[in-house]
């Protein structure tokens, strides 16, 4: 939208706003000839005699009379003047009060003509158009609207003149008035500010609707993710709603903790939260899918309707900043950029308007940011300080939050979150998805594109769905395009590190064929051309590593100079060599200019380019030993002294202020002094690369990670310890991120001893004590190493290197899964024990490995249980005396008689838990005696798949269970399907067998509405003094 043409849609409603509200004023007031100025309409209707007026107020009957809202009413009654009066009330006080005028129910008042009720209606009637229909307009437009204007408007006066028997004079001198009136507002300059303050409800809202279309047309709100930019020249596009919305993948953590959000819940749990404008910290990991959401907020909100992130649609406008991008360091440069007005004035009004609107704004990869973004995030806070009605959300890696969080004034209400990437048991229809839209827009990729079963295959050799890394919808989203080229390539052990270096291979493999058919190069032999590439890369490598310590993931000028002048000396065509690494990006400048932009695809590939710059120097400074063979190495390298005082020199020759380069120098040389002296080989490389900025360690951290990856698979442990330090001091703390580390380098057992003293085991070490200093100090987990699914494999190898340590297993899959920990849990301590799987989808037969597991529990030792029973379970259970929880399904009477010999045996005297699940297969006959009833006990008792036959076996299941005395349990009935009816019957049926003191009573979502729960909750309480509440009972899902 130009504002420069809108301004003619201004004046036009400026002129009917103004004019042809002052022209019915005049008829008004004609029209009430004894009205007297003081008094308002109240007064003057009762002073009419109804035996002589001609007024429709006294002819009409008042039931037919136009109906006023209150805010008519209140200018009514605080008006007397009509001068706070719009169109619209002042039309329905002249239908009422103005005398000689066609009855209320006459088609003159609703229809075209000449006659004063006719006029009348045009005159409203061009108000309300001009109000919704657009303000752009040419300057020829605005000419001919006036003219027809002016003309109604003159027309009107003098039928008024007429009907009401004015003079000539009056006729004349109103005629002047308005000519005027209307000359003033198309001959001065249009102030919007003052416009909008006078004409701010209706007309706000139009301005907003227009750029929020215009938004949505804007090049940066892309629909799409486009994965394969990289590797081919044509642009392969994904559409995110195919890939985002059909199955819930992503899983957000909330604050820290584990309960678990829908990601398309994110957005409500910022809204409605606070008079305050909210900020939302979306927190994840490289590769977590922070950037596909914003990608899918952004298509989702551009589209003319969509319910998909619910609370989406509550926001007028999305405004979009990626951190990466350094050509706007200002809130007016963005508005500037995103709406291109063409006057300054136009571009403060946009300013105003936006910031006052139901805003939301998101701010991608503040792990990203550089000097120009900081300060444009710094001045959008600013401005949107005082709108309780913007949300602005933030997308960033752990390393960078605590930056993030200091840029949020203490003005906004803050929300954190944790993107945890796809849940296990949906991997594998994320990678069926995303295969299956890549094919759709890439059909000829490869020639014979992978079958269902190649995919199945792949997919069950790298184990996706029990992997860690796989939870990554990066890493998922590499195996599918590695899927099309390599798919034999991967295999059980693949780790991160090596995918992205495939990725890298398939990518050069790719090049060198278009290379083979380039007229520049395609004479050169295949080594040679290799050799010229691989000088390229070197430099490539180097300007990506610099880019990342100045916090820029789009290449600078001199950067993409270097590259290209790089092509020319080796011979390389420079846009295939460029193209084949980065995406380029045309971005329109504040001056109108067209900047191109070269950057890499995800932050990650940079990061692995930084970490091969890293890996070849470290390869420059091997020395060969006194065999000639170059060995596993310590890098020797001249002193650090010599190297700074090298790099002081060189840079107080390029700068005009010697004394300050020697004061940061001299910092420099400090903090590399307090470095350990093992690390000085990889931080040496760092500080001394030409043109690289100050080292931050902290935003070095996947850097890190992937070098220690490369590193282990080539050289020993100590280059391991070298890196390993540096991902310590880089602020590695969380026993996750470790994990991540430690299966990036595929657990050597040179590297499991060097990670084994960096892990952290605050809280979780048997027979030792934790220095009250260490704690304070820590800043990872605390307390007992948690074992999950995905975590099993590493575990079992990390176990063997860790010093007596509390463990609680959790596992959600098969339990057959852990039949490889057992030799490794021989030293350590399990506390809680939790197989998920088999208490929510119980089975008859229970494997072995809970048996076995349980054999190595102490007696004083384990203190939660969750699973199933079995004669061998019982006996272990039996001789536990610290149990306080413990979660059980009951699936056949033997497992029932099992529980009543558990629950009423001394293992349970502690117990202060208990949650009892059973099916249908369990006779109510096989429960012998009730749950004991033991002081501070809660029960939760889960009823599976009560259908209106076994309406009956719940009710005497739960009678045979449930002590009446126990105060206070819950029932809940998963999987059920009876409707409000069933329900109605199961309360007065368990009411009738002398249940009581139910605290709640849970039901399915699908088998009652709300409203249905709404009738039926006076009845549950009344009758089994239980609260009623709905669920989705999503784990109990078969």
């Amino acid at each position: 939208m130009s504002l420069s043409t809108m301004k003619y849609g201004c004046k036009v409603i400026m002129n009917l706003e103004a004019a042809a509200k002052e022209v019915m004023k005049i008829v008004l007031k004609w029209g009430t000839p004894g009205k007297d100025p003081k008094d308002d309409f109240i007064t003057y209707v009762k002073r009419l005699d109804p035996s002589t007026s001609k007024t429709n107020y006294i002819l009409e009957d008042k039931k037919r009379h136009p109906k006023l809202d209150k805010t008519q009413k209140d200018k009514v009654k605080n008006d007397n003047s009509c001068e706070t009066y719009d169109i619209t009330l002042l039309l329905i006080f002249i239908k009422l009060y103005c005398i000689n005028m066609a009855r209320l129910n006459d088609t003159a008042w609703f229809s075209d003509g000449d006659e004063l009720e006719n006029l009348l209606y045009q005159i409203k009637m061009a108000r309300n158009n001009a109000m919704h229909e657009s303000l752009e307009m040419t300057e020829t437009e605005f000419e001919e609207k006036t003219k027809k204007l002016r003309e109604d408007l003159i027309a009107t006066l003098t039928k008024a003149k007429e009907r009401f028997g004015r003079s000539d004079a009056e006729l004349k001198e109103e005629i002047e008035n308005l000519e005027i009136a209307m000359n003033r507002i198309t001959d001065e300059p249009l102030d919007l500010k003052d416009f909008l303050r006078d004409y701010h409800s209706d007309l706000q809202e139009h301005i907003i609707s227009r750029l929020a279309e215009q938004l949505k047309q804007h090049t940066t709100y892309k629909k799409y993710v486009a994965p394969l930019d990289f590797l081919t020249t044509s642009k392969v596009l994904l559409k995110t709603e195919k890939i985002y919305t059909k199955t819930k993948f992503m899983q957000v953590r909330l604050e820290g903790k584990e309960n678990n959000v829908d990601h398309l819940d994110l957005i409500k749990l910022a809204q409605g939260r606070s008079t305050q404008p909210q900020v939302l910290v979306v927190e994840g990991l490289a590769g977590s899918g922070k950037t596909t959401l914003v990608a899918h907020m952004t298509t989702e909100w551009s589209k003319t309707s969509s319910d998909s992130i619910r609370g989406l649609n509550e926001y007028k406008l999305l405004l979009k900043v990626r951190c990466r991008d350094s050509h706007l360091s200002s809130y007016a440069d963005l508005i500037q950029f995103l709406f291109q007005p063409s006057t300054p004035e136009y571009k403060e009004l946009l300013s105003k308007l936006v910031k006052e609107s139901s805003l939301l704004v998101i701010i991608d990869g503040i792990d990203e940011v550089n000097e120009s973004s900081r300060k444009l995030i710094r001045d959008i806070l600013d401005h949107m300080q005082g709108n309780p009605k913007c949300t602005v959300m933030f997308t960033t890696r752990p390393e960078a939050l605590q930056e993030g969080l200091q840029l949020i004034p203490d003005t906004y209400y803050r929300v954190e979150v944790e993107l945890v990437g796809i849940p296990m048991g949906q991997r594998e229809d994320f990678l069926h998805r995303y295969l299956d839209e890549l094919h759709k827009a890439c059909p000829d990729t490869t020639p014979t594109p992978p079958t269902t079963d190649d995919i199945n295959q792949c997919i069950k050799q790298l184990d996706v769905e029990r992997k860690e890394h796989f939870r990554l919808p990066l890493n998922l989203s590499i195996v599918a395009i590695l899927m099309y080229s390599w798919p034999h390539k991967m295999n059980r052990n693949t780790t991160q590190t090596e995918l992205y270096n495939y990725i890298h291979e398939l990518t050069l493999e790719k090049l060198e064929r278009r290379l083979n058919d380039n007229d520049l190069t395609k004479d050169f032999g295949h080594r040679k051309r290799l050799d010229k590439v691989e000088n390229w890369l070197s430099a490539l490598y180097c300007e990506m590593f610099i880019a990342l310590t100045h916090d820029q993931l789009t290449l600078q000028e001199e950067s993409v100079n270097k590259l290209r002048s790089e092509c020319v000396t080796l011979e390389l065509p420079p846009d295939e060599m460029m193209a084949a690494f980065m995406e380029t990006r045309t971005i329109k400048g504040l001056r109108g200019v067209d900047l191109d932009c070269y950057s890499v695809p995800h932050k990650g590939f940079q990061e692995m380019y930084g970490a091969l710059y890293i890996m070849e120097s470290i390869k420059k400074l091997q020395k060969p030993d006194e065999t000639g063979n170059v060995t596993n190495i310590v890098v020797s390298t001249p002193g650090v002294g010599q190297i700074l005082r090298s790099k002081m020199q060189n840079l107080i020759k390029k700068l005009k202020k010697p004394k300050e380069t020697r004061g940061c120098l001299d910092r420099q040389l400090e903090e590399l002094q307090q470095q350990p002296k093992e690390t000085d080989n990889v931080i040496i490389i760092m500080m001394t690369t030409p043109g690289a900025g100050q080292i931050q360690l902290p935003k070095m951290q996947n850097l890190l990670q992937i070098l220690v990856g490369m590193i282990s698979h080539e050289w020993n442990s100590i280059m391991v310890k070298d890196v390993v330090n540096l991902l310590k001091q880089a602020g590695v703390s969380k026993r996750e991120q470790w994990l991540d580390v430690i299966e990036d380098t595929k657990c050597t057992n040179d590297v499991l001893n060097v990670m084994s003293d960096n892990f952290p085991l605050y809280g979780a070490r048997v027979g030792t004590q934790d220095d009250d200093d260490d704690f304070l100090r820590h800043e990872g987990d605390y307390g007992p190493i948690e074992i999950k699914d995905g975590r099993i494999e590493t575990y079992r190898k990390l176990l063997c290197h860790l010093p007596p340590t509390q463990v609680i297993l959790n596992i959600t899959g098969n339990p057959a899964s852990l039949n490889c920990l057992l030799a490794s849990l021989d030293r350590h301590v399990c506390i809680e024990f939790h197989l998920w799987q088999i208490y929510y989808h119980p089975t008859e037969d229970i494997h072995p490995i809970v048996d076995q597991l349980l054999s190595k529990v102490g007696s004083q030792d384990l203190s939660e249980y969750t699973g199933q029973l079995s004669d061998c379970v019982l006996s272990r259970l039996q001789r536990v005396h610290s149990l306080t929880e413990i979660s059980l399904s009951i699936s056949s009477n033997h497992q029932a008689t099992l529980f009543m010999e558990l629950i009423t045996s001394t293992s349970c005297k502690y117990l202060t838990y208990l949650k009892v699940v059973v099916t249908p297969e369990v006779l109510p006959a096989a429960i012998t005696t009730n749950i004991p009833d033991i002081r501070y006990f809660r029960v939760r008792l889960y009823l599976l798949d009560v259908t209106e036959d076994r309406v009956s076996w719940a009710c005497e299941m739960v009678a045979n269970l449930i002590n009446p005395s126990q105060w206070k349990y819950s029932i809940e009935f998963p999987r059920s399907t009876l409707d409000e009816a069933g329900w109605i019957r199961m309360i007065q049926d368990l009411g009738r067998k002398g249940v009581k003191n139910i605290g709640e009573m849970v039901v399915p979502d699908t088998s009652i509405s709300n409203s249905q729960a709404d009738l039926i909750r006076p009845i549950c309480f009344n009758t089994l003094g239980a609260r009623l509440y709905r669920s989705d009972f999503k784990p109990w899902e078969k």
